[in-house]
């Protein structure tokens, strides 16, 4: 998958919210409470929503607004990346990549047609939550204004 946005959003907002998620994901799954510098490199066990798990291995990090990692379980190997850039003031271009390699032939055609099948959902899915996090900033904004 592969979805490029433009958000009314500093990238520096949306980067931060972002790699917040991360380390509240990290702290709930391992009970570490890193900090963002301590990313890069750093390996866990994740419970999945299945009741499986997944290493988890954050393989970049850079404060100017790129974050990846992989994720393996038993039958894939998910590889996400999230880089946010400064377009225009006040807003940024989100170009986000992900990719699955399955373990063998038959899950990799499995994971085509799932990927066929529920791609635009999860597309929608997750340009909502890019939208929301911009929402919250404009909400902040008209608080503090006000």
């Amino acid at each position: 998958m592969d979805i490029k946005m433009k958000l009314d959003v500093p990238a520096e907002y949306f980067f931060n919210r972002l790699i917040e998620s991360a380390l509240y994901d990290i702290n709930e799954q391992t009970g570490k409470a890193l900090r963002a510098q301590s990313l890069p490199h750093f390996a866990y066990k994740k419970k999945l929503a299945n009741g499986a798990y997944g290493r988890f291995l954050v393989t970049d990090y850079r404060p100017d607004g790129v974050y990846a990692y992989t994720m393996r379980t038993g039958r894939n190997t998910y590889s996400v990346s999230y880089n946010v850039a400064p377009v225009d003031s006040g807003k940024a271009l989100l170009h986000y990549t992900e990719q699955v390699a399955g373990s063998n032939s038959t899950v990799n055609a499995n994971n085509k047609l799932t990927s066929f099948m529920l791609g635009w959902f999860r597309k929608r899915r997750f340009k909502k939550m890019a939208a929301e996090i911009a929402g919250d900033y404009a909400k902040q904004l008209n608080v503090t204004q006000n």
